[in-house]
């Protein structure tokens, strides 16, 4: 049974959705093609969904293929949407999404979860529509397709002291030692839902898991 208890709004679901009920949020994990990357840094954002999911739901309820396009997975949970976009590299993932947006139709909000180099591991940041994307090529495709109307829920994987880019792009890449997936398995995913209860406040209730 949905836990999310959610302020009913008039805005119909549309397109791959083909579901009666309206919709208010679209929470969105971007990363790299999994299983290949599974664990890694740059897919953070799609760990910290997964996190969200087994929050906001007391049963395992699955991700299914969108029909509009079968590399993003979705989740229905009242009028909230998951998407997890997984089957494409993580810097197209405005081609990926906005059209599955854009078929949600208007009056939803968006909110994008990404990994971020410039926070700490584990430290999580939620930011305002149009602030910037700080080098993120997945914010920087979506912004491209969509533009800049849409909230990043940042989630820190640190930085190496090297700046070189090849020393960076092999960091992103790389796996989460096990300590760190700790920290974003309990601190991160906490913050992350603290932040969701602050922004919606007004539309959503997340009572306590027994």
């Amino acid at each position: 049974m949905n836990i999310l208890t959610i302020k009913r709004k008039v805005i119909r679901s549309a397109g791959f959705l083909r579901a009666s009920r309206s919709l208010s949020v679209c929470i969105t994990g971007i990363g790299n093609p999994e299983p290949q990357f599974a664990f890694s840094r740059h897919n953070a954002g799609l760990l910290m969904l997964d996190l969200l999911k087994s929050q906001l739901l007391s049963s395992d309820k699955p991700y299914l293929p969108c029909n509009a396009n079968r590399k993003v997975q979705r989740c229905q949970l009242g009028e909230v949407m998951l998407l997890r976009v997984d089957g494409d590299y993580i810097n197209l993932s405005g081609k990926s999404v906005v059209p599955l947006w854009n078929k949600l139709g208007t009056g939803i909000q968006h909110i994008v979860v990404h990994d971020e180099l410039s926070l700490a591991v584990g430290k999580v940041q939620l930011r305002k529509p149009g602030t910037s994307v700080r080098g993120h090529n997945g914010l920087k495709d979506i912004t491209k397709h969509f533009g800049g109307d849409f909230y990043r829920l940042a989630v820190g994987i640190g930085r190496p002291e090297q700046r070189d880019p090849d020393v960076v792009a092999k960091y992103v890449l790389s796996k989460f030692p096990r300590n760190e997936i700790g920290v974003i398995e309990t601190e991160s995913v906490h913050s992350a839902m603290h932040h969701l209860k602050k922004l919606l406040k007004n539309d959503i209730t997340i009572p306590k898991r027994p």
